[in-house]
């Protein structure tokens, strides 16, 4: 049974969630990608033990863990798309896109990586056939709500198009930054729900949280102080089959679908398991990048400046949301001619992205007039305060700005944006930029879309499974998990209730 420690944080105030005597039977279907149907699986067995009112249906974008989801769940209950998906795109006729949620194209282009070369009309009609798929399976399921795990794929941005076209709740476990913990996005654009709002609590709760940012700002991944608890004790089942059996199983889906299988998860598989090899490639680039560079130290940073920190790419915190983007030297260009004269852009390397990029592109950024680079390692935060305008497209640094009462801008649609109360384009964006400098967000409106925020957190912790000491499998943490989930579907519920009432 849940006990206090599935307690949840609800509007800043811990609350243990009720099965409401309205609650209605949800059905949920589960899209997993990777490893997270293990998540799923262990989620499954929960819900069950507790005879809580939920049913389940789950999307197999591969088929690693057909046997762990086949022992809960009927076959008719799951899509297999190895199985599924037609060998030879069929495609057809684009009228059946006439209600699609968004632009089935921009969703195609968030593919990562992808070494397979294919034409335009392959990869359209193999959009369409997933969007056949998913729509017969959802209207066919009788699915009320779809819970993504990461969304870094065309196919998983379609499939949240496909629930939205369908008005069925999309539910997107989403960490929260510098602010730790999760809330439920309900889009692949990490909208908080329609339920966020801000109240007296939650708004002293929010000027707290600035004010000690302001005087120790917090990392962008830390680790919610509320489940360091929940990282001790039980850990649920892993089901990670042996080295040997992966590799098996590896083949065998390559060879059961070659036309799905891409020979860049070769390349992938081969570096994420063979340590040493990674380590000397990756070794390599990092020793190579880690010296383009044009200021080593904050104090040596011109007197105005624009700054501009490099994402992390290929990632799906900018493939998502804005592929537009994916080349960022289009942000750059787009920025450096839009800045004022008297102006340079800075553009600081991620320091996670530095064994990974290739040393080309820095060594042509660096021959860009207008345009300085800095260290990897100079702490973003300090640039940041000494910046006139951050400038992000999805990435946690224009989120840090705001916090920090400086001004920001984001080119893409993500949590940033949200919270600055804006998205900016590179159309007109020397009026964007001088206005964010010139007309900075109050004080005020940061506490309010905090306090907004705070009353969507909740906390625990959501990752993938399978990393070192399984902190996501940790059964406190998956308890923590499922009672925040019959909590937002009880809140989603009574917002729908509320605007419904209004219409009437």
């Amino acid at each position: 049974m849940m006990n206090e420690n599935s307690r949840i944080v609800s509007g800043g105030v811990a609350v243990t969630p009720q099965r409401s005597a309205h609650s209605q039977r949800h059905k949920i279907a589960l899209y997993g990608f990777g490893s997270e149907p293990v998540v799923h699986r262990n989620l499954i067995d929960l819900a069950a033990k507790e005879k809580l009112p939920l049913t389940w249906c789950a999307i197999l974008t591969t088929p690693h863990y057909r046997p762990v989801m086949g022992e809960v769940l009927p076959a008719s209950e799951i899509l297999d798309v190895f199985r599924a998906l037609p060998r030879k795109p069929v495609g057809g006729d684009i009228a059946c896109l006439s209600h699609y949620c968004g632009s089935l194209v921009e969703d195609l282009a968030a593919q990562k990586r992808s070494r397979r070369k294919r034409n335009g009309r392959w990869l359209l009609d193999r959009g369409i056939d997933y969007y056949r798929l998913y729509k017969a399976f959802l209207t066919d399921h009788g699915a009320t709500h779809v819970l993504m795990s990461t969304i870094e794929t065309p196919d998983a941005k379609i499939l949240v198009a496909v629930a939205q076209e369908l008005g069925l709740g999309v539910m997107v476990p989403l960490d929260m930054r510098n602010m730790t913990g999760t809330y439920f996005s309900t889009d692949c654009y990490e909208t908080p729900p329609s339920y966020a709002a801000a109240n007296p609590e939650s708004r002293v709760l929010a000027a707290e949280f600035i004010h000690n940012f302001r005087r120790n700002p917090t990392p962008a991944r830390g680790l919610p102080l509320e489940i360091d608890s929940s990282m001790e004790g039980a850990t649920l089942p892993a089901y990670l089959p042996p080295f040997w059996q992966r590799i098996k199983r590896f083949a065998a889906n390559a060879l059961e679908r070659p036309d799905i299988f891409d020979h860049d998860q070769v390349r992938v598989a081969v570096m994420i398991n063979v340590t040493p090899l990674r380590k000397i490639i990756r070794g390599v680039r990092e020793r190579r990048n880690a010296t383009q560079y044009d200021i080593a130290e904050v104090e040596a940073l011109p007197e105005r400046f624009v700054f501009y920190p490099l994402q992390y790419s290929p990632e799906a915190s900018i493939n998502t949301p804005a592929p537009y983007y994916l080349d960022q030297m289009r942000v750059i260009d787009a920025l450096r001619f839009a800045m004022p004269s008297d102006q340079v852009l800075v553009v600081k390397e991620h320091p996670a992205c530095i064994e990974m990029r290739p040393v080309e592109f820095m060594r042509r950024l660096r021959n860009v007039p207008g345009v300085i680079a800095i260290k990897a390692s100079v702490p973003s935060v300090e640039v940041i305060k000494r910046a006139v305008l951050t400038v992000a497209v999805t990435g946690t640094a224009a989120f840090e700005a705001f916090l920090l009462g400086r001004p920001a801008i984001a080119l893409g649609r993500g949590l940033s944006s949200w919270a600055i109360g804006r998205v900016s384009s590179t159309a007109n964006l020397r009026t964007q930029v001088l206005n964010a400098i010139n007309q900075p967000v109050s004080d005020d409106f940061v506490i309010d879309q905090i306090a907004r925020l705070i009353g969507v957190r909740y906390p625990f912790l959501f990752n993938p499974p399978h990393l070192p000491g399984e902190p996501m499998l940790r059964r406190h943490n998956m308890q923590r998990f499922l009672a925040a989930l019959l909590d937002h579907l009880e809140r989603e519920r009574r917002s729908q209730e509320h605007a419904e009432q209004s219409i009437a």
